[in-house]
C-alpha cells in the first residue's frame, strides 16, 4: 500500500473534498456522479493504508492523515500548475517565471532596486509579485504558490522550515492629509494624537500588534478606527475623512516627496523587528527563481 496510484486528479479531488467536505459538490465540480466519487475516495484510502476523511452529517472532514496528503497535495498541485506555465513561456522563447512575495516596507526600497538589476540583463523573465502580511506570504511560499518572499517569520510558524537571510529594518511613520490640522505642526504630541480618527492595518497582523502596543504606551483613545490592509483605500479615506495612518518610513517618504502626505514628527519612534528574504528550506528553485533569489540576496537595502 502507498501512494504511487495517485494521479494529479486524485489530488484535485482531496483537496475540493475537504475546501468543501461535500461529495455532491464536488463530484459536480469533476463532471462525476456522486457514487463514483465515494468509490474513488475509498480506493484512495485503500491505497494509502489510512482513512483521510471521517464522515458526518455535515460532510467529509479531514482525518489527521488526511490534513498531512491534502496539505502535500497542494504544494504538488502549485508545482504542476508552475511546470505548465514555464513550459508555455519556455515554447514562447521566453525567460522562465518566478513568483514571489514581499510586505510593503521592502517594496519601496530594497525590491524595486533589485528587480531593476534583474531587468537589466534579464528583461524577458516573467515575474510575478504578492504584497501583503507575513503570515500569508509564509503559508503560500510553505504550499510552494511562491518561490520566497522578504517579510518576517511570525511567531507561530516554526523558523526552522525556512532558510532566513536578514536584509532591513523597520521604522513606522504616522501621516496624514497636507490639509489636515497636525500637517502644519513642527512637533506632534501625544495629546495632539488623542481623539483623532485612525485607519489601521487588521486585528490580528503584526503591524496591528505593534500599532496598538504603541496607542497603549502612550495613552492614545482613537475617536474611531478603520480597519483595512489595502494601501489605496487607506489613502482615500486619509484624504477624504481627515483620518491619521501609518506606513513604513520609506513609503510614508515617497508619498511625501510626491505631496501626496504630510510624515508628522512625533515624540517617539515607532520600531518594529527587521525583515529578512526567505524560501522554504532545502527547496531546490527553477534556474530563474534561483537567479531572482541570488540578486535579492546580494542587493544591500538602503
Amino acid at each position: 500500500m502507498g501512494l504511487d496510484g495517485f494521479r494529479l486528479r486524485h489530488l484535485k479531488m482531496l483537496v475540493a473534498l475537504s475546501e468543501h467536505g461535500k461529495l455532491g459538490v464536488v463530484a459536480e465540480m469533476f463532471g462525476i456522479s456522486q457514487p463514483a466519487l465515494s468509490r474513488t475516495l475509498n480506493e484512495l484510502e485503500q491505497m494509502s493504508g489510512h482513512q483521510l476523511f471521517d464522515r458526518h452529517n455535515r460532510g467529509l472532514v479531514p482525518t489527521p492523515q488526511g490534513e498531512v496528503i491534502v496539505r502535500h497535495a497542494k504544494m504538488l498541485i502549485s508545482e504542476a500548475q508552475r511546470a505548465e506555465y514555464e513550459m508555455v513561456v519556455a515554447a514562447a522563447g521566453q525567460g522562465g517565471s518566478v513568483a514571489f512575495g514581499t510586505i510593503m516596507t521592502p517594496a519601496a526600497d530594497y525590491v524595486a532596486p533589485a528587480l531593476k538589476r534583474i531587468f537589466e540583463t534579464h528583461p524577458t523573465i516573467d515575474i510575478s509579485i504578492a504584497v501583503g502580511s507575513s503570515d500569508v506570504l509564509l503559508e503560500d511560499v510553505l504550499n510552494r504558490r511562491l518561490d520566497f518572499a522578504v517579510c518576517r517569520i511570525p511567531s507561530g510558524m516554526n523558523p526552522l522550515w525556512f532558510d532566513y537571510l536578514p536584509v532591513g529594518q523597520e521604522t513606522l511613520r504616522v501621516i496624514v492629509a497636507v490639509d489636515h490640522p497636525l500637517s502644519g505642526k513642527p512637533v506632534v504630541t501625544e495629546d495632539d494624537l488623542r481623539h483623532q480618527s485612525w485607519v489601521l492595518q487588521p486585528h490580528g497582523s503584526f503591524l496591528r500588534q505593534v500599532i496598538d502596543d504603541f496607542i497603549r504606551r502612550h495613552g492614545i483613545v482613537p475617536a474611531s478606527v478603520v480597519s483595512t490592509s489595502d494601501a489605496l483605500l487607506t489613502m482615500l479615506l486619509m484624504m477624504q475623512s481627515q483620518r491619521l495612518g501609518i506606513f513604513a518610513e520609506p513609503v510614508a517618504a515617497l508619498l511625501e516627496r510626491h505631496g501626496l502626505v504630510k510624515a508628522l514628527q512625533i515624540e517617539g519612534d515607532i520600531s518594529v523587528p527587521g525583515f529578512g528574504l526567505i524560501k522554504l528550506k532545502e527547496r531546490e528553485l527553477s534556474a530563474s527563481a534561483e537567479l531572482v533569489y541570488t540578486v535579492f540576496a546580494t542587493t544591500r537595502n538602503p
